[in-house]
């Protein structure tokens, strides 16, 4: 569930020159099908506080396919999230952080065997952008 959020540590991050730009963040949590490799994990760290237009780049190194079109697919579909429900700007969107948690599953009506447990991967992603308020309309005199 997406969940939008004031943190005013990163305030630095962007250059803000007008007072009607705001700096948000964003936090998105996508399943993912397959388990991931360990360079998966070390690309993810490569890819924290990175400019979205960077991250793409470094994802598209990855040599296995399907990893790399599950995390592209994984990261488009939270740019456009963010640019559909909060008025992102792409060209000042950039990841603030990302990392994978790891979510037991069993049946706990069967037996606990090796059979029955799975484990399910979540990649939570922290998008950091900026977005100009609407104008305000000014009540009028009369």
């Amino acid at each position: 569930m997406p969940r939008l959020s004031k943190r005013p540590r990163s305030k630095g991050f962007f250059r803000t020159s007008k007072n009607s730009i705001v700096l948000e963040f964003v936090t998105l949590t996508a399943k993912s099908k397959i388990p991931l490799s360990q360079n998966i994990i070390k690309v993810f760290k490569s890819l924290r506080k990175r400019s979205f237009y960077k991250a793409i780049e470094i994802v598209s190194s990855i040599e296995n396919t399907i990893e790399r079109n599950e995390i592209l697919q994984i990261l488009y579909s939270a740019i456009v999230y963010s640019e559909n429900n909060h008025y992102a700007n792409l060209l000042k969107l950039c990841i603030d952080d990302i990392y994978i948690v790891k979510i037991p599953k069993f049946n706990q009506f069967i037996p606990n065997d090796s059979l029955n447990f799975k484990e399910r991967y979540n990649v939570v992603i922290q998008l950091a952008f900026e977005y100009k308020e609407p104008p305000i309309k000014k009540e009028s005199i009369w």
